[in-house]
């Protein structure tokens, strides 16, 4: 999403703007100190569904959110895999409506991950509300977000291997079709045009509609061939990273990696893990660990390796 709340303990500046709109977008630029960890390693979650209240459960059986977030907070900052330059949520990061009280124990929770020197990036999901995280952001922070809120939310991290392009499907709160947008997709084509050089990682929250119909997947992008469109093409798209299916999954589209990222809050299929993804980006592709909260769990610490097509 277009604000990153930065890391603690890094130098940083915010600058920069939101496409089509006069608002401020927080991109922080740090110092590369020796000590800082590489850029090529990241943590990937999502569907956190964190709600205002700690004790809340949910799920078929009955999970509490926040106790997994913790669970896997504990696991990315105890170093036993590699420490992660930064953190990427891609959406439905509270419970189901958006509610500030949400945001607020959100951004509390992830707060140890920036003061051990993450960056924490959020995506917008079908049970978020843009404004009011950004209400929450403001008053948890003191970062003054954008005046008027933009349709969408999107921004791109640039890292020395790829840049990731962090994408908003958000059309509607507690709705659960998603939709990228003439506008946001048009913003996309144009920004890859002007980074041909460099590895593009697309991050969003609702997954493609493989079918190409979508009165078969009522609950997936909307606009999947539109996208598909823009980066079919676009030789350095390399992969697509998604949540809301609350599935483990990748495959290949056109060359395109799609990778589904599990969730940490409730599960629909009870094979699927409660976990988080650990990138780890290679000269010419990229390694995926799956890290599950139960050890036990047959593909905990499975490795994924990846060529760029």
């Amino acid at each position: 999403m277009p604000i990153t709340l930065p890391p603690i303990n890094r130098r940083h500046f915010i600058t920069g703007t939101l496409s089509g709109t006069a608002a401020l977008l927080f991109h922080p630029v740090w110092s590369a100190e020796p000590e800082i960890q590489s850029q090529d390693v990241w943590a990937f979650l999502s569907d956190t569904h964190i709600p205002g209240n700690r004790n809340q459960t949910a799920g078929t059986p009955s999970i509490n959110p926040v106790e997994h977030l913790i669970k896997i907070r504990n696991d990315i900052l105890s170093g036993n895999i590699g420490k992660p330059y930064g953190l990427i949520v891609s959406g439905d990061c509270v419970y189901l409506h958006g509610l500030p009280d949400d945001y607020k124990t959100l951004l509390e929770e992830f707060m140890p991950f920036r003061e051990k020197g993450l960056s924490v990036h959020f995506v917008m999901g079908n049970h978020d509300n843009r404004q009011v995280f950004l209400n929450a952001v403001t008053q948890s922070t003191g970062i003054n977000t954008p005046p008027i809120i933009p349709t969408r939310l999107h921004s791109i991290v640039e890292t020395p291997k790829v840049n990731f392009f962090l994408l908003d499907s958000l059309e509607k709160t507690n709705h659960t079709p998603g939709l990228f947008g003439e506008e946001q997709l048009q913003w996309l084509a144009d920004e890859l045009d002007s980074r041909k050089d460099k590895p593009a990682i697309l991050v969003g929250h609702h997954n493609p509609d493989y079918s190409r119909n979508i009165v078969k997947a009522p609950g997936a992008l909307q606009d999947t061939t539109a996208f598909f469109e823009q980066i079919r093409e676009r030789k350095q798209v390399k992969a697509y990273f998604y949540g809301h299916t609350h599935a483990w999954k990748t495959l290949r589209v056109n060359g395109i990696h799609m990778i589904n990222i599990p969730a940490t809050a409730w599960r629909f299929d009870q094979n699927q893990p409660f976990a988080w993804v650990l990138l780890t980006l290679k000269d010419n592709g990229m390694s995926l660990t799956l890290r599950s909260i139960d050890p036990e769990y047959p593909k905990h610490n499975e490795i994924i390796n990846l060529a760029w097509r």
